[in-house]
């Protein structure tokens, strides 16, 4: 590639804009180095194999490299997802900036001498001040829709949710597992209440505090009768509301099979 600056300065961006985007805690920085890593650097060396220096006006080339790059992402993408390590960012990092080094690389061969390109070389493409100006606005609120997109920002008005679950807990469903998933806005505390049979000494009382996103869950045994089938209720209620039912869940147990002794022998 010697000789042919805008394939040096290619390979090089390429290889800055990794190391910031892997190594730089800040994450705006990070971001501002991974615009032109993903969007422009790898289409622009697709786009140096196939045509000529100065074949394609500048609007032309930079729209056709951006819409290259969205393409290598998505290819890459199916790629990556194929290898143990899966994406990442250090995989994203090191596979765009082996194809944009190759792609340069293969155009320089094409392109040949760099002597051959001088006089193309110094005819220079100065864009209109409103296309310019354009162009900037455009790049500020592509970065700026970027960092937005990976900041979280507060749900004040957002309504959360409990979930409550059972399932049997094995094969000979002797037992079962009741669960309890929070995803409120704020840690809260709750009673659980497990009634096996119709007979209300049978019911086992939980107390439980969940913070947003933690769950917990409890193995309960169930005695049977043979031959006869299995009745468990779960309910659930706000420990600020004990007497208003919040969630239930309730189950039928199969009835376990008997199996006739064997006569005795005489």
């Amino acid at each position: 590639m010697r000789g042919h600056r805008d394939l040096q300065r290619t390979s090089i961006g390429a290889v800055v804009c990794a190391i910031v985007a892997v190594l730089v805690p800040w994450e705006i920085v990070r971001v501002i180095a991974a615009v032109p890593l993903t969007l422009v650097l790898p289409g622009y060396a697709i786009a140096a194999i196939c045509f000529e220096p100065r074949e394609l006006a500048p609007p032309k080339l930079w729209t056709l490299s951006a819409g290259i790059s969205l393409m290598v992402l998505a290819l890459a993408a199916l790629l990556l997802n194929v290898f143990p390590f899966g994406l990442t960012t250090l995989s994203w990092a090191v596979l765009l900036v082996l194809v944009i080094v190759a792609c340069c690389r293969a155009a320089a061969l094409r392109r040949g001498r760099p002597g051959q390109h001088r006089r193309a070389a110094r005819r220079a493409w100065r864009p209109p001040p409103l296309a310019a100006g354009l162009v900037a606005v455009a790049a500020v609120i592509s970065i700026a829709a970027l960092v937005l997109a990976q900041r979280p920002l507060p749900a004040s008005n957002a309504v959360g949710f409990t979930a409550l679950w059972m399932l049997p807990a094995n094969s000979q469903e002797k037992a079962v597992v009741v669960g309890v998933l929070s995803s409120e806005q704020d840690p809260r505390d709750y009673t659980l209440e497990v009634t096996r049979g119709r007979k209300k000494g049978q019911a086992t009382t939980y107390r439980l505090s969940l913070a947003p996103g933690e769950e917990k869950t409890f193995e309960i045994p169930v005695p049977r009768r043979p031959g006869g089938r299995a009745h468990v209720v779960a309910s659930l209620y706000l420990a600020s509301q004990p007497r208003h039912l919040y969630r239930r869940v309730t189950t039928w147990l199969p009835r376990q099979k008997t199996f006739p002794l064997p006569p005795a022998a005489p």
